[in-house]
């Protein structure tokens, strides 16, 4: 195998032929070695145990080629796959070499180096338009549920085309989400800087949509909401520093408005506002404004303020069980159930990734550093636990793997302004909406086998 110069060679009997303990070595001219042993986890690229000597000046694409070029010799219908490579479970970004200088791995010793295949870029599929910019989205199935400036929610298919329009709130919408779907029974909610939040009823095979409470409690703009698993509760979080809990139950005492009635005026009254509700508790501990919440457990939630901490709570009883210390505002906060890690993103630009179990909760496990402005938006991957995407005022959504925290894998470049949501599909979408009154979506493929990069 040729391969910058160099020549891969198999002794001792063969590795590629024969799969004898062979060493295999590349031969380049003057160039510093280093000894490694490729492994992988996915059955179909795996190839000999065999201590290669490799070329420290070796990068990425380099050991990809030689990947293939084995398994091309041990697989006559092998086809191409590009490869990603880590070390001691951090991605290889630099060259070989001067990687294993900076993490303190020493070159004297065979080095145990992971191989994976990378996953290809995310491509661009949809751009939904709204007349205002678009302040939250939340996937559900095969439908996108979108808040905009223009004070409407509003309901779209995955490909882009609008459903429905829930105009309900006197200002700004500020945030959505799903409760669940029942046949073709929906319900939602949406919440707004008018400081209610309104519990929807759409119907989605009449396509009829109706407001069955509204929320009221907050002193101030509701700035995020989050649906516990259960489907029965959900919390919203607000500019007035508190956090409170609602019952997302419906009360089943309302008839539908067909959309057909002949007295306009009520039917708006009725479809807007719904049913006043009071929330069943408050959790007040902040001291500045409520940025986002979500629930990391049954009866556990977490906060973000701008009064620069995150607070898990007991739903149960509303009590503080810990207290996470930042020096900048937090925007914005995800969950993952995968890896039970909280991503959080800051004004400062940085994502940090934190253990809310651990002992000395305050420890940030990661920081992942490359935006150029506040950031505004993350979340993480439902499928994949080590993946997450982050939208940010510089206009840019960032694909990043935590196990190569140093660099993002991919930037999305497609917003003119500030990106200020983001949400991940199950079927592989990935969603950002912005200042720039556009919502984008990208097709974002794994591999086959489940992992990668």
């Amino acid at each position: 195998v040729t391969w910058r110069g160099c020549t891969v060679t198999a002794r001792e009997g063969g590795a590629v032929a024969g799969g004898a303990q062979a060493r295999l070595r590349l031969h380049p001219p003057n160039m510093a070695q280093v000894q490694a042993r490729f492994y992988t986890e996915d059955r179909r690229y795996e190839v000999d145990d065999t201590p290669f000597s490799v070329p420290a000046a070796a990068e990425v694409n380099d050991l990809s080629k030689v990947i293939n070029k084995l398994l091309e010799a041990k697989h006559a219908n092998h086809k191409h796959a590009d490869f990603d490579f880590l070390i001691k479970g951090q991605f290889l970004r630099l060259a070989l070499g001067k990687h294993m200088e900076l993490e303190n791995i020493s070159t004297e010793e065979v080095v145990e180096i992971e191989y994976v295949e990378r996953y290809s870029a995310p491509q661009p599929e949809e751009c939904l338009f709204h007349d205002d910019w678009v302040s939250a989205v939340e996937a559900q199935g095969e439908w996108i549920l979108t808040g905009s400036y223009d004070k409407v929610a509003h309901i779209w298919t995955l490909d882009g085309q609008p459903l429905m329009a829930l105009p309900g709130h006197t200002e700004v919408v500020k945030d959505v989400a799903w409760i669940k779907k029942v046949g073709h029974c929906n319900l939602l909610l949406s919440a707004s800087q008018d400081q209610t939040i309104i519990l929807w009823e759409w119907n989605s095979e009449k396509n009829k949509v109706r407001a069955l409470h509204s929320c009221r409690g907050h002193a101030a703009s509701v700035e995020s909401i989050a649906v516990d698993n259960t489907k029965t509760k959900f919390c919203s979080g607000s500019w007035d520093k508190m956090i409170k809990i609602w019952s997302a139950v419906p009360n089943e005492d309302e008839e539908m408005v067909d959309e057909s009635e002949s007295r306009p005026r009520k039917k708006q009254k009725t479809e807007q506002l719904g049913l006043t509700r009071t929330p069943m508790m408050t959790l007040s501990g902040h001291n500045e404004a409520v940025s986002s919440v979500l629930w990391s457990d049954t009866e556990e939630l977490c906060s973000a303020s701008w009064d620069h901490t995150l607070k898990i709570w007991d739903a149960e009883t509303g009590a503080q069980k810990c207290t996470l210390n930042g020096n900048k505002v937090f925007n914005c906060i995800s969950y993952s159930p995968l890896c039970k890690r909280l991503a959080s993103g800051s004004t400062d630009r940085h994502i940090r990734l934190w253990d809310p179990r651990s002992k000395d909760g305050s420890l940030v496990l990661f920081s992942l550093t490359s935006h150029n402005g506040w950031v505004t938006a993350v979340k993480w991957s439902p499928t994949h636990e080590n993946q997450l995407i982050s939208g940010s005022f510089d206009k840019l959504v960032k694909l990043w793997d935590v196990r190569s925290c140093k660099a993002p894998l991919y930037d999305l470049n497609a917003h003119e302004d500030r990106v200020l949501c983001v949400d991940w599909t199950e079927n592989g979408l990935l969603l950002s909406g912005g200042a720039d009154n556009k919502l984008f979506s990208f097709r974002y493929l794994a591999p086959t086998s489940g992992d990668g990069a």
